[in-house]
């Protein structure tokens, strides 16, 4: 009993309990935005850190390897990847190194999961059910404004949508969309519905996730969960027809909750449509033409990683004369689709990769399983349909893990075992670069999430004696700091008149202004001009800025000024 409460799969699963319930709940202030720029997200790649740095601990020793069958063809994603980008080169150091790290984690996190053999699933995929039983209450209390009953612990929303901890509607529809699927499935498959306890969870997890997706108005949430039911009832059709009582309650409670949610939908979230909304059809298709404009210009190794905010702004003027009514988000760092996203940054090499892995993982599942594929498949459709709409992987890394998990699922039947080539040396040598790697990523870790607190105390006014100093010198936030630093020094010198020093941080500015025309930027120096009176060069900066921004009323009206 000792032994087997010790054993390598039993602490892998603490670890992912720590992973999927424990570390997305680290629920403090920010400024929103995608990545580490969510505090959730530091903690959460802490805990992956510890899960993945274990896994290459655990292989090191190990004498066998076990691989999907497929393995190969799933290699071809990184390894189109990392070839388009060395080749097309570094556009932003910064987004290039963190973009490649994400990858290369998620394929040692995926790999690694097979090396367990004893890891149990099920009990797994009930921590993600759970994660999302408690992020379904996070977004009743939000959309009921119970806020005042938590104290400050969680936090109030907008217009009563449930951004949750993803601080977002549509990410937390997709991620609960998935919960819900994964509770249906566990109650038709798993050997734990003996006991009670679980099985009430799960019941619970499906009434209050459909509440809260059918409450948030995400159209991706409410399809995607839909087209998810509908392939996962197909898939478990056996074990239905074993248990029709069961499925009546099933579909009973989806009725029910969904009812619930739509009878308190006009009240709680109509701005909630609103946003999704917002982003229409004219827009969409402003975004898709540019991409292609983007494609066709390098359409074999794409133009590097991190490209795409600039080739936004090089290829959607041209379309403002056809869509000029359209109401244009003043930049765009992804187009919404995120096999566009790698056709952009990563080119034909890029998109071929992940063609080549996602064909074989479905072709070796419906092989593998004929009927009962759609099971699985059900499983992944949330999050992989929100790919292809919006950008979940970039603000929530939790979504990245749990979909790596479920395809782990999918192919853990699917597999092949390989003698572990490596000598003692070479295992000894790979646990000390684990272990070396895994201290340092753990310190830079901590040190992201102070900088990050940094850099929200600053843009909220909260005093602290040396504002912005620990952002400066963290490698992910420093280039925010220094340009948030640069632009409270212009403004301080324009307020006492400094015009020595307005001219000098001008000159900063516009060598900014060359690697990332964004908008703030060309802002700032076009009021530095005019603190110092040079109204020829403002309006010169404003003029270039409007061929960057079209749609932009306020540069539009400055430009009046001008003759």
């Amino acid at each position: 009993m000792q032994n087997q409460s010790l054993s390598p799969s039993r602490i892998l699963e603490g670890l992912l309990f720590l992973l999927f319930v424990v570390s997305p709940f680290y629920i403090t202030s920010s400024i929103g935005g995608t990545g580490f720029d969510l505090p959730f997200n530091i903690s959460v790649w802490f805990a992956a850190t510890l899960v993945i740095g274990f896994m290459l601990w655990h292989v090191a020793g190990s004498n066998t390897i076990t691989l999907p069958k497929n393995y190969i063809y799933l290699l071809m994603l990184p390894a189109g990847i990392l070839l388009s980008a060395v080749i097309a080169g570094v556009v932003e150091p910064v987004t290039w190194l963190f973009r490649i790290l994400y990858i290369l984690a998620g394929v040692i996190f995926l790999f690694g999961l097979f090396q367990f053999k004893s890891l149990s699933v099920e009990r797994v995929l009930f921590f993600i059910v759970l994660s999302g039983l408690l992020v379904s209450i996070y977004g009743i209390v939000q959309i009921h404004q119970w806020q005042s009953y938590t104290g400050s612990f969680l936090q109030s929303s907008k217009n009563l949508s449930p951004t949750t901890i993803f601080q977002q509607v549509n990410v937390t529809a997709s991620y609960l969309a998935t919960s819900i699927l994964i509770a249906i499935y566990l109650l038709f498959t798993s050997s734990v519905n003996v006991k009670k306890t679980i099985q009430s969870i799960l019941y619970i997890t499906v009434v209050l996730s459909t509440y809260v997706v059918v409450s948030s108005g995400s159209r991706v949430g409410l399809l995607s969960l839909a087209l998810g039911l509908i392939f996962l009832f197909i898939g478990l059709s056996q074990s239905i027809k074993k248990d029709k009582v069961k499925f009546s309650v099933v579909i009973l409670m989806l009725l029910l909750s969904s009812w619930a949610g739509q009878a308190g939908l006009n009240k709680t979230t109509d701005k909630a449509y609103e946003l999704v909304n917002a982003e229409n059809s004219e827009a969409r298709v402003v975004i898709y033409r540019a991409a292609l404009g983007s494609i066709q210009s390098s359409p074999l190794v794409g133009h590097g990683i991190g490209s795409y905010k600039k080739e936004w702004l090089a290829h959607s003027p041209d379309w403002y004369e056809y869509y000029s009514t359209v109401d244009m988000p003043y930049t765009l760092e992804h187009p919404h689709n995120e096999l566009l996203m790698w056709a952009i940054e990563g080119g034909v090499l890029a998109v071929i990769g992940i063609l080549i892995a996602l064909i074989s993982t479905v072709w070796c599942i419906a092989r593998f399983y004929g009927l009962t594929s759609l099971a699985y498949f059900s499983l992944l459709l949330p999050i992989s349909m929100h790919t292809m709409l919006e950008l979940p992987f970039y603000i929530s890394s939790l979504h990245w893990f749990v979909w790596l998990f479920l395809i782990f699922v999918a192919l853990k039947n699917i597999v092949v075992d390989k003698n572990n080539q490596l000598s003692r040396m070479a295992g000894l040598f790979i646990r000390g670069i684990t272990l070396i790697l895994g201290v340092v990523s753990l310190l830079f870790l901590l040190q992201t999430g102070i900088a990050q607190k940094d850099i929200t105390d600053y843009v909220y006014g909260h005093s602290t004696d040396k504002p912005l100093q620990l952002a400066l010198i963290n490698p992910y936030f420093q280039g925010d700091a220094r340009t948030m630093a640069n632009r409270s020094v212009l403004y301080h010198a324009i307020k006492n008149g400094n015009h020595q020093k307005i001219i000098q941080m001008i000159d900063q500015l516009q060598l900014q202004l060359d690697a990332d025309p964004d908008l703030k930027l060309f802002e700032d120096v076009i009021n530095g001009f005019e603190s110092i009176e040079n109204k020829h060069k403002s309006c010169s900066v404003a003029e270039e800025a409007l061929k960057n921004y079209p749609w932009n009323g306020g540069l539009k009206k400055y430009l009046l000024t001008c003759h």
